[in-house]
């Protein structure tokens, strides 16, 4: 009895018997958890984004804190997408009764648990999981799972009673490490943590899967580095405005007429397609018609891929300078293609598709809808990484499309992936020593890898051997590498604000599952669903012999994606190869033929020589 009494003071001290509502809530200007109801079709990277103010609580919290919050908001999702404020959650009304109460934050995760780094105005982080199916008040027990807030650290976390198990159990196990946000360069610990702590990777494994990428690329002395530094740090202050203009934007900002189109695919996704309707005709003024030409763009990216280099400098504007009627293609899930008949992007089912939907389903409508609105029968088709792969893909399954191209030009072409020499790609091909400690971050979804492992990879490919720090935060400059010396820093600047458009997890898995098989395959989904979709257990070849279309190779010896052994058993499996041509210049790097300032010279004006001399022939 003297033990129940006891135990009865206790709680009426701490005030969790008589205080139902006490639970940990949301920093002051905001709402508490326990009245918040998540909705399964809410967009997680709206919520993430969001601030909701209270009247009551923000008048109690300076300014400046307010504007810490958001800058440390803004620097942990950098690359976030934000939505328009219409599917913004209104659930979060309910006030808070007392202002000095212990006060939190809390951050929407992905499906996943995050941890969120304290800073001094915060003494606790709980991380909370987007998926409870109901209000946290009735999904959570207070004095049940206050007790199961556990530190690590310094770091708190709440567990909701109907999260995902086996996340659950992975968080508690986790043990947290407070390391550099680059890594640790040295003896490769950085990368070691960021494949997990638990992990057996060795240290020769990890040392064979960046030896060719490192040998791949220029390195810099320190003094060389140091000045890079310097210039990209004064750059990134400065307000570059086309980081920030969308594809429309940056035509019309240089006075080219646009037009945007709006195609669907079979499978109920909405694609914005670009038209480039420039008047100035000089080497096809003969010409009753205009020839098209449809441009595609890479992995993660978009339209804008065409455009960040401005006029003079960027493909899209060298055609439409020739008289080209330019077509700029957008494949399902980058910033301009996120719309579905039945699916929203917040929703899993959005970004259940590989580079074959794309290939047969995107490239189709698009070439279909170009050709039907200019009243063409053929075009010419320009890919460049992920849009050579779609091509490849496509022709060889249906051969009437080899009819509707004239020919096409694939710039760093992208089939055969056997001797690919980027780390992230061999990280997460599935005969890989790491494959089984980063699966985890390869499941459906948008494509969103671990921020540790990208920063580490970055920090010891990028600022380690160039010199600039927040380059190695890009996943794309990460998984293509870059030449420094061939870029103008300004351009960088642009380029990061574009990049990642968006893509889908199973498209880079497709890439890692190539670099594994050494065969240019469709994707595979494991033998028993293999055996289900394609009717064996194995995915079918894409039988390249089967494309008619004269191709054009445009391939270097020191891109880390295509690599020139995997271009040349490309050339001789394809029929008719009528240009094998590989960029004069040392270093240069798969993003260099989008964006070095001397592709125009050694790759654009070959390119348009030979589209100008394909229409005289024709």
């Amino acid at each position: 009895m003297k033990a129940v009494w006891l135990l009865f003071c206790l709680g009426l001290a701490r005030g969790s018997i008589f205080r139902r509502h006490y639970l940990p809530q949301v920093e002051r200007f905001a709402q508490r958890l326990d009245s918040v109801e998540t909705n399964p079709q809410e967009n997680p990277q709206l919520v993430r984004n969001t601030i909701v103010y209270d009247p009551t609580a923000a008048a109690s919290t300076s300014q400046q804190n307010l504007e810490q919050i958001r800058r440390v908001n803004a620097e942990y999702y950098p690359n976030q997408q934000r939505y328009n404020k219409k599917h913004m959650n209104k659930k979060l009304s309910k006030s808070l009764q007392d202002s000095s109460e212990d006060l939190v934050r809390f951050r929407y995760a992905d499906g996943e648990y995050s941890q969120i780094p304290l800073n001094a105005d915060q003494e606790r982080v709980f991380s909370i999981n987007k998926r409870i199916s109901r209000p946290t008040q009735a999904a959570m027990s207070n004095d049940e799972d206050l007790e199961q807030f556990r530190l690590v650290k310094g770091v708190y976390y709440a567990i909701p009673r109907y999260g995902d198990e086996q996340q659950l159990f992975s968080l508690i196990n986790k043990n947290i490490e407070r390391t550099e946000a680059y890594g640790d360069a040295t003896e490769w610990k950085g990368i070691k943590y960021a494949v997990g702590p638990q992990s057996k990777v060795l240290t020769k494994d990890i040392e064979s899967i960046f030896y060719e990428a490192q040998k791949a690329m220029k390195h810099p002395s320190e003094e060389t580095k140091g000045k890079y530094h310097e210039m990209y740090e004064t750059v990134s202050v400065e307000n570059t405005e086309d980081a920030r203009l969308n594809a429309t934007q940056l035509l019309k900002k240089y006075q080219y007429p646009v037009e945007e189109h709006v195609v669907r695919t079979d499978d109920g996704y909405f694609l914005t397609l670009f038209r480039i309707v420039k008047q100035t005709e000089k080497h096809v003024k003969d010409v009753v018609q205009r020839p098209v030409v449809l441009l595609m763009h890479s992995m993660l990216g978009s339209a804008d891929d065409w455009l960040l280099m401005g006029p003079s400098q960027s493909l899209a504007y060298l055609l439409a300078d020739q008289g080209y009627d330019v077509w700029l293609g957008n494949a399902r899930g980058n910033r301009y293609t996120r719309h579905h008949v039945n699916h929203h992007p917040a929703q899993p089912d959005f970004w259940r598709y590989s580079n074959d939907e794309i290939a047969l389903n995107d490239l189709p409508a698009m070439i279909d809808y170009a050709l039907k609105t200019t009243g063409q029968r053929k075009l010419f088709y320009v890919g460049y990484d992920l849009g050579t792969t779609a091509y490849f893909a496509l022709a060889s399954t249906r051969p009437e499309y080899n009819d509707k191209v004239i020919m096409m030009y694939a710039l760093s072409p992208m089939a055969y992936m056997s001797h690919v020499r980027s780390p992230l790609v061999k990280m997460i091909a599935p005969n890989s020593p790491f494959y089984n400690n980063l699966k985890q971050y390869l499941k459906d979804g948008e494509f969103n890898p671990s921020k540790e492992l990208v920063y580490t990879m970055g920090g010891e490919m990028l600022e380690n051997e160039i010199g600039c720090k927040k380059i190695a935060s890009n996943v794309n400059f990460v998984m293509s590498g870059m030449n420094v010396e061939n870029i103008e820093m300004k351009t960088i600047r642009v380029i990061m604000g574009h990049l990642p458009a968006g893509g889908s997890t199973r498209q880079v898995r497709q890439y890692g599952q190539a670099a594994a098989t050494r065969d240019f395959r469709m994707y595979d989904y494991g033998s028993e669903i293999n055996q289900e979709v394609y009717g064996q257990q194995v995915p079918p070849v894409y039988d390249v012999t089967k494309i008619s279309t004269p191709v054009a190779l445009y391939f270097s010896e020191h891109d880390w994606l295509a690599h020139p052994k995997d271009v040349l058993r490309l050339k001789e499996q394809l029929p008719n190869v009528t240009e094998y041509y590989q960029v004069p210049e040392e270093y240069f790097s798969h993003m260099d033929f989008l964006y070095s300032l001397k592709a125009p010279a050694v790759v654009y004006k070959k390119l348009i020589d030979s589209i100008n001399n394909n229409i005289i022939k024709n």
